[in-house]
Formats: C-alpha cells, structure tokens, sequence
C-alpha cells in the first residue's frame, strides 16, 4: 500500500523553501500528490485540466513571482503534454518544478493503461531529471528527501522534472495526515569578483576599440537592462536591445535602421567591441548585421557554462552574472567617449517612423497596434505572440509607454502558450495584463480560457487577419500553390462566441473609425476581455512593408 506520508513531506519541503503556487491536472495516478499538496493550506492550488495549457499556466506564474510554480500530472500522455512549457521555461531560465506521477517499473511497456516511457521524457529540456525509488522503504524515503531537497534548490533557475513512480491503491485511506517534515537542505551560490586580470583586459580592450556596441536579448529582470544603460554610458558603449530586452534607454530603431541604410553606413556601424547578454533577439537585421561584421572581440556573458554563439563570432565567454559584473565594472574611476554614429541613425528613424504614420491613412493591423501601445497605461504588461505580433511591436518600440514590462515565449519561439502564460501571469499579480496575439495562435491556445480563476485584469488582442500572416510577409511561401491551405493556413473563425462560453466582455474594431473607440473600452474594462481587430492580409502586407522602403 502507498503511504501518504511522503507526499506530504514534498509538499511540506516545498513550504519551507518558499514555494506557494501549485497546478494540479486532475488524474487517478497523482492522486496522493493531489491530497497531500491540497492539504497544506500555505500552498496556493489551481485545477488546470488541460496539461499542455497548465504548462504555459505555471510558466506565467512563474514569470511574475520568479519562483519554481509547481506542475503535477498523473502518469502517460499527461506528463508529455507539458513538454512545450519545459521547453520554453528551459530556454528562459524560468522556474519551474516538474513532478510527473508514473506507473510502477514492473508494468512500464506491458501494455498496461496510461504509461510512457516517463523517464528522462523532456530530455536537455530541464536543468536535472530526478526518479524517486518504487518503493516506500527507509532507504528509498532517504533517498527521496535527499533528491528532492536537490531539485527544488535547482528549479530556481529554470525547469526541474520529478518523476514518481506509484502503486495502487492511490487514495488514502483514513483522515490522519501527520508527518515528520524533512529537513530542508540549504544551497548557496557565491558571485565572485571580477579577478583584476580580467580587468585590466577589459579596460584594455575599451582602450584599443574605436567602436563598441552592447547587445542586450531577451531579458525578464528590468534591473539589468538599468545597469546595461548605465554600464554603456560610462564606457562608451551603443546600448540596442530588442522591445523583450525590457531595457527603456537605447537604441530602439534597430530594424529601421539596419534595413534602410546604404552599405557605406552600415560598414560604419561595425563593432571593434561587442558585448552580448541575454538571451534571443528578434531582430533578424541585428543578428544578421553581427554576424555579417564579426566583431575583433565578442566577449558573452552568462552565468551559464555552455557556450552559445549565435553571432558567430565570440572570443571570449564570461561565465558570470551579468548584472553583477557590470556593476562592478561601473565602480571603476574612469570613463570613456562612444562612436555617437548609431545615434544619428535612431534620430533618423524616429523621424521616419513617426512620417509613416502620420502620411498613412490606410486601415491595418499595424497602424492599429502601434494606436494600442501609445495608448497601454504605464506599469501595464504586455505579452507578445510570436510570429508577426512581436515584430511589429519591435519595430516601434519607441512608442512603447515608460515602466511597460514586455514578455514573450522567445525561448522555443512557438505559437503554442502564449494566451496560457498571459493567464498564468495575470492570476499571480494585479497589474493589467495585455496579450497580444494572432488569430491563429489564440485559436491554438483558447484552451487556457477554460479555467475557474479567469483574472480580471486579462485584456486580449487577437489580430484576425483569417490566417498566418508572417507567411505572407516572407519571401517564398506565397509563390506557391499551396501557400492558403498549407502555409497561410487560410481561416474565418471568430471569437466572438468563446468570449460568450466563458463569460469574457468582447469588443471588435473593422475599420479606421473604430480604433479609439474600442482601445478605450478595451483599457477601462474591469473584466477580462477580448479584442479582436479584423483587417485584410494583402494590405497588412503592403502597408507594413512600405516602412522598410
């Protein structure tokens, strides 16, 4: 017989090292995991029934606590509908306790009901994989308290699986639910200074390069994107950074700028010096530019061994905290002029966007969004597809409003998540949260609706454009035959009647004049709400491309 005992030690280990949000996907395997953590009243439980939506769930909370939201699932297919979610969590750094309930080993591919192989199933995806032992013996309990103590310590800095594998029966038999806690095992990391040989080859790179640039990617902490100013400003360093960067100084214009200069210019823009931190970039022109020029000297850093070179070009890798070895690089007595040419190049830019709007009368999607991020209230957040939603927000990132944090599921890049991770975000704060997203990708995603916690501070902006506009935006996919069906794939669904099933407030916009008036209804909704902008795809395409011209 399966004591509850240790389940409720799991959950009690989770309390102690300040874990308080849980999803449970109902389920018969997990079910003492499911009594032992509903128990603990310091522990916040949600019933999410839908796993690969609760995976996209946990990782939004996650997102606004920076703390490990625990996943828990019952054995087979379940545990692999959350993989989408490991993998973008993985690919963040977002925290993340995986604990999947599995089928003793004795009945693992004997044709028994709901069993996988569950071991190691979200392979490179998570940060370690632990197993507890089948059975409930002193040993195997030790062992279980060791591991798991290992696996919370490390889901602080991204995804952490627990497989647990169970025998029948599952549900416990009498109400007594006392236990000995275990021990909570402490786990320190030490940040290390900056040895003074890397310095001095620091200070002597600075002195030796004429231009020198900072790339900052995708990056969930707006602290770092204040030092990064900071550090760039003493230095002489052209801070760009993408609009999920979330740094507010810098360059903003990148993508104007790199696709409407002559080649002489941007020769000129080349770096001597190129530091990298942060993650993925969104800006196709930057990657290219930086690979294309190859900087002397690519130093990346990351508190991440591994190395990753997506501008291949890096000669040196800064195993470290960025945030913390930027700061003490800024204690420093001294200071250095920066190469003002990407300067005049954004001002140029900026004119040039601000023209385009104002000349272009035509009723888009783009021109629609660019009204609703000049008119998102400060402090909002703002959650962004991927596909073409996040590129038309990077491409006029200067009108995003002051104090607007900016997420976006950039780890895997996939469509699938996005409307969930908004949602796990909105239930865990009170700020207003916009998710802003494709037709296609909410019609993916409309599963992360059918939950009994729908937040009211959840405002969605669906772009229908009847189908996958980015196909018709680059080169190739719409010269083809196949190109409604197959790539485009063409669609007329509405949400008008999913926002009535689960008791959303839905406004829609079709024409020009509609624009402020539903962005208005839109921003003083106390209830969550959708969105939904209908435009034409052939002249999104044309109005959208005429800024690059």
């Amino acid at each position: 017989m399966t004591s509850i005992i240790p389940f409720l030690q799991l959950a009690d280990l989770c309390v102690q090292k300040g874990i308080k949000d849980i999803i449970i996907c109902p389920g018969s395997r997990n079910a003492a995991l499911t009594v032992a953590f509903t128990s603990n009243k310091s522990l916040n439980c949600k019933s999410i029934s839908d796993e690969r939506s609760a995976g996209f769930i946990a990782v939004g909370q996650s997102i606004s606590t920076n703390k490990p939201t625990v996943l828990i699932c019952t054995s087979g297919t379940a545990a692999l509908n959350f993989h989408p979610a490991v993998a973008e969590a993985y690919f963040q750094n977002i925290p993340l306790l995986v604990i999947t309930a599995d089928r003793p080993p004795e009945w693992i591919n004997q044709h028994d009901g709901q069993t996988v192989f569950q071991e190691n199933c979200y392979g490179k995806h998570v940060k370690k994989f632990f197993h507890w032992l089948p059975d409930q013996s002193e040993a195997s309990i030790s062992y279980a308290e060791r591991t798991s103590n290992d696996a919370i310590n490390l889901a602080d800095s991204g995804p952490v699986h627990i497989n647990i594998p169970i025998r029948e029966p599952f549900y416990p038999e009498n109400s007594n639910l006392e236990f000995s806690p275990w021990k909570n095992i402490q786990f320190a990391k030490i940040d290390h200074v900056i040895p003074k040989s890397e310095v001095d080859l620091f200070l002597q790179t600075v002195r030796n390069s004429k231009s020198k640039l900072l790339v900052v990617g995708q990056n969930l902490d707006k602290n770092l994107g204040e030092v990064a100013a900071i550090f760039a400003s003493k230095y002489g360093f052209t801070l760009v950074g993408d609009s999920i960067s979330n740094c507010e100084k810098g360059i903003k214009n990148q993508d104007v700028i790199l696709k409407t200069i002559d080649s002489k210019s941007l020769e000129s823009l080349k770096p001597d010096f190129l530091i990298s931190i942060g993650s993925s970039l969104i800006s196709k022109s930057l990657k290219l530019f930086l690979r294309n020029t190859k900087a002397e000297n690519h130093w990346h850093i990351e508190d991440e061994e591994e190395i990753i070179d997506p501008f291949i070009s890096i000669t040196r890798k800064v195993v470290a905290n960025p945030q913390i070895i930027l700061n003490q690089l800024i204690e420093i007595d001294c200071s250095h002029d920066a190469n003002n040419q990407w300067d005049t190049f954004e001002k140029e830019a900026e004119r040039r966007i601000d023209n385009y709007f104002d000349q272009n009368s035509n009723y888009s999607e783009f021109q629609v969004v660019n009204e609703l991020i000049k008119s998102i209230p400060t402090g909002s957040v703002l959650h962004l597809g991927n596909s073409m939603s996040v590129r038309y927000v990077n491409s006029i990132q200067k009108n995003i409003p002051l104090n607007t944090e900016i997420h976006c599921n950039r780890g895997t890049s996939g469509i699938e998540g996005t409307l969930s991770t908004a949602v796990g975000h909105a239930m865990q704060t009170d700020k207003a949260i916009y998710c802003l997203l494709g037709d296609v990708s909410f019609q993916y995603d409309k599963n992360a609706l059918w939950n009994n916690y729908m937040p009211s501070n959840l405002k969605i902006i669906i772009l229908n454009n009847g189908g996958g506009i980015i196909f018709q935006m680059i080169k190739g996919p719409k010269e083809q035959d196949s190109f409604n069906e197959f790539f485009r794939t063409q669609q007329n669904h509405k949400a008008d009647l999913i926002a009535k099933e689960f008791g959303l407030t839905y406004i829609s916009i079709n024409k020009n004049e509609d624009i402020q008036k539903g962005l208005s209804k839109l921003n003083k909704s106390t209830k969550p709400t959708i969105l939904e902008i209908f435009t034409d795809p052939e002249i999104n395409e044309l109005v959208y491309k005429t800024l690059f011209k």
